[in-house]
């Protein structure tokens, strides 16, 4: 069987589709470039009803309990942020991008990371019109 992607080759490519979580914020870096950040939503209610468990690196089965939300962070930039800075909360999207994590100092010297998923592409997805899976 030959692989698709070159063993020593990473790959970085993340696919979403959940809603807007809270009202985009979108501002300017210091060097003039447009940003827009908001949390997407994601409801496995598949994993928490136990419809499809992940599997433990052990073969047991991961059930989460309750059916609380997942929330990632999202960061679109330059053209793409100012294109899509109208998003409102609530609003479905699929979100393709690369996932990043950011590491920094405090004033007070402790150390933060934080996981978002850098955009290259925002897209609406209009409800009743097109089943999601088929915008895949």
């Amino acid at each position: 069987m030959t692989s698709a992607i070159p063993s020593h080759t990473d790959l970085n490519l993340v696919v979403l589709a959940g809603k807007v979580a809270n009202q985009p914020q979108f501002h300017y870096q210091p060097d003039g470039t447009p940003v827009l950040q908001f949390p997407l939503e994601l409801n496995d209610s598949g994993v928490a009803s136990g419809k499809t468990p992940l599997e433990s690196s052990r073969g047991h089965a991961l059930k989460r309990t309750g059916s609380r939300p997942s929330l990632i962070n999202i960061v679109a930039l330059g053209q793409l942020a100012q294109c899509r800075s109208t998003l409102q909360s609530g609003q479905r999207l699929i979100v393709k991008g690369q996932l990043n994590q950011r590491r920094w100092q405090t004033v007070e010297g402790r150390s933060r990371t934080r996981t978002e998923v850098i955009a290259s592409e925002l897209q609406s997805v209009e409800e009743n019109k097109t089943d999601l899976k088929d915008r895949l």
